[in-house]
C-alpha cells in the first residue's frame, strides 16, 4: 500500500499544479481503484472524462471500477464506449468478456475473449478466462486446451494450474489433476509465507486445499482471512470462485459449506 500512497502524493501535486491535467486525474482514479477506494476512483474518472471525453483508457478503467462494484450495466456501457474509441484495446475487450461471464451471458463472454486473444495471442489471462467459461459450460476439452496454453505462456501461475486441475478432474484424469494441484498449492504457500496478508492469494490457497480434499486446512484459512477483515471485493471474488467450482462439482459438500461461511460473513459486515 505504501507505493500507492506515494503515487497519490505525486498525482495530487501534479493536479495542484494543473487542475485540468486529465491524465493525472485519471491516473489518480486508477490508483484509487487499485486500492479499492471506488467512490474516489469514480469521482476522478468522471472528472477526467469530462475534461477529455475521448480518454478511452480512463473510460475502460471506470468500467472496471463499476464491474468491481457489481454495477454491470454501467460497466458494459463504459467498455462499449472505450472499445468504440479504441477497437484494439484488448484489455477493455477482455474485461467486457469478464463482465458478460459474471452476468452469465456466456456466448457474449466467449465472443469477447476470442477477440481479445486474436488481438494478443500471448494473453494468458484472456485465455484462462475463456477456459473458465468453457469449464462452466462443461466444455472440458476446450477448457483444458486453453489452460494448457495459458500455462505454457506463464508456467508459474498457480491459478492456471488450479484451473487445469479442475478440467483434468472433470475429464476423469485424477493423476494429472493431482500433479497440477500439488504445484499450485506449493506456489501459493510460498507466496503466503512471504506475504500472509495478500488475501487474494490466501483465498486461492484455501480453494486449492478444498479441491485437493484437504478440508481442515482449507477451513482454517477461510476463517483466518475473515477474522483479519478481508475486503468485501475479495470476499465476493472468493464466493464467485466457489460458485464456479460448484458449477463443475455441484455435490462438493465442503465447498458448499465454505460458500455459506463467506456469505454469512458478508451479511454480518454489510
Amino acid at each position: 500500500m505504501k507505493r500507492y500512497s506515494e503515487a497519490l502524493q505525486d498525482l495530487d501535486r501534479a493536479i495542484e499544479l494543473d487542475p485540468k491535467y486529465n491524465w493525472a486525474i485519471a491516473g489518480r482514479g486508477e490508483t484509487y481503484r487499485l486500492m479499492e477506494r471506488y467512490s474516489e476512483a469514480l469521482e476522478d474518472f468522471d472528472r477526467a472524462i469530462e475534461l477529455n471525453p475521448k480518454l478511452d483508457w480512463a473510460i475502460a478503467s471506470r468500467g472496471e471500477t463499476y464491474r468491481s462494484m457489481e454495477r454491470y450495466s454501467e460497466a458494459l456501457e463504459d467498455f462499449d464506449c472505450a472499445i468504440e474509441l479504441n477497437p484494439k484495446d484488448d484489455w477493455a475487450i477482455t474485461h467486457r468478456g469478464r463482465t458478460y461471464r459474471l452476468m452469465e451471458r456466456y456466448p457474449e463472454a466467449l465472443e469477447n475473449f476470442d477477440r481479445a486473444i486474436e488481438l494478443d495471442p500471448k494473453s494468458a489471462w484472456a485465455m484462462a478466462l475463456r477456459g473458465e467459461t468453457y469449464l462452466i459450460l462443461h466444455r472440458y476439452t476446450e477448457a483444458l486446451a486453453d489452460f494448457s496454453h495459458a500455462i505454457n505462456l506463464k508456467s508459474n501461475k498457480d491459478w492456471y494450474l488450479y484451473d487445469r486441475a479442475l478440467a483434468y478432474q472433470a475429464l476423469n484424469q485424477p493423476d494429472k489433476a493431482w500433479a497440477d494441484l500439488a504445484l499450485a498449492i506449493k506456489l501459493a504457500k510460498q507466496h503466503y509465507e512471504k506475504d500472509a496478508k495478500d488475501w487474494s492469494n490466501t483465498f486461492n490457497l484455501a480453494l486449492y486445499y478444498l479441491a485437493a480434499q484437504y478440508t481442515q486446512p482449507a477451513e482454517r484459512l477461510y476463517r483466518h482471512v475473515l477474522s483479519q477483515g478481508a475486503s468485501l471485493e475479495r470476499t465476493h471474488a472468493a464466493i464467485q470462485d466457489l460458485n464456479d467450482f460448484l458449477t463443475v462439482f455441484p455435490d462438493h459438500v465442503q465447498a458448499t459449506s465454505m460458500r455459506q461461511l463467506l456469505q454469512s460473513y458478508l451479511t454480518e459486515v454489510m
